[in-house]
């Protein structure tokens, strides 16, 4: 099996485990699947969801811009903040 088959065969459990609403380890139990390989595809997914494609915006009228990354680090800018230090600041990560 090819590692592009491999990949698509596993976004499939991945998604059909969303659908089902099992908890991971009951799906795996169903599907013969090892619980880790199928911890470790969920999270390349959501990695790879994140890293393709638009998220929402909140816009607000606060006293600051709040940036928040994949990984959970949140950053503050002061309103007014130039677009481009803005840019440069989405492009971290």
């Amino acid at each position: 099996m090819s590692r592009a088959e491999r990949t698509r065969e596993m976004m499939a459990h991945v998604a059909a485990k969303e659908q089902s609403g099992q908890s991971r380890k009951a799906y795996c139990a169903k599907h013969n699947l090892n619980l880790h390989v199928l911890n470790y595809w969920c999270a390349k997914g959501k990695r790879h969801a994140n890293a393709h494609g638009f998220v929402p915006v909140e816009v607000s009228t606060g006293a600051s811009l709040e940036l928040h990354y994949p990984n959970g680090v949140r950053l503050l800018l002061p309103m007014g903040t130039a677009l481009e230090q803005v840019a440069a600041c989405i492009r971290l990560y």
